[in-house]
């Protein structure tokens, strides 16, 4: 009789273990922040080019002040897994600066769109950013200007923090664009949950 107790304990305990695990995912899921959001952020932009790019007198690497705004929709699965889609508008600002003696400034603009997904860990979370910019591009060097539109990629690492419905998020991104060098932006992020 004592065999056969035993031998019940394991389903026993595999229903429990099961039924645990069931009702931990379910109150998970009524627990995740799903919804809207909409924010924007100011911050550094860089733009690096150097001569073998178009259009450019030569090496060049400067920044200027940087901005962007965004919407974008929160889907997290359970607490510790952190999904979100986004599109947005970025402009890099102007930086400008001499090549030779010769004046040089650079801009870049464009709608963006990318999924973020990271990890929570309390109230800070942490992501990374992948998508892509319709990028427009104009360089001026020496009073003679050169204009360049395209799809580029857009990758970014950053930290998300949230109390109730208002958020802050510090962002790094970098867009791969064949006319430059490097174009990278940082900026602080403030945004609304709805």
């Amino acid at each position: 009789m004592k065999d056969l107790h035993k031998s019940n304990r394991v389903p026993r305990m595999a229903c429990s273990g099961a039924l645990a695990l069931a009702t931990l995912f379910a109150s998970a899921g009524v627990m995740a922040e799903n919804g809207f959001y909409v924010g924007g952020g100011l911050g550094t932009g860089n733009i690096e080019d150097n001569s073998g790019s178009p259009g450019a007198g030569g090496d060049f690497g400067e920044n200027d002040t940087a901005w962007k705004g965004f919407v974008g929709y929160n889907f997290d699965l359970i607490p510790i897994v952190k999904f979100a889609a986004e599109i947005g508008y970025r402009d890099f600002g102007g930086p400008d600066g001499s090549i030779g003696g010769v004046p040089v400034e650079y801009s870049l603009k464009g709608f963006d769109y990318a999924l973020l997904a990271g990890v929570g860990l309390g109230p800070v979370d942490l992501f990374a950013r992948a998508g892509g910019m319709q990028y427009e591009v104009n360089k001026t060097v020496g009073g003679v200007s050169n204009d360049y539109d395209g799809t580029a990629p857009i990758y970014g690492l950053g930290l998300w923090f949230t109390i109730a419905k208002v958020g802050i998020r510090v962002d790094y991104d970098f867009v791969d664009i064949d006319e430059l060098k490097r174009a990278e932006m940082a900026t602080v992020n403030v945004f609304f949950k709805f």
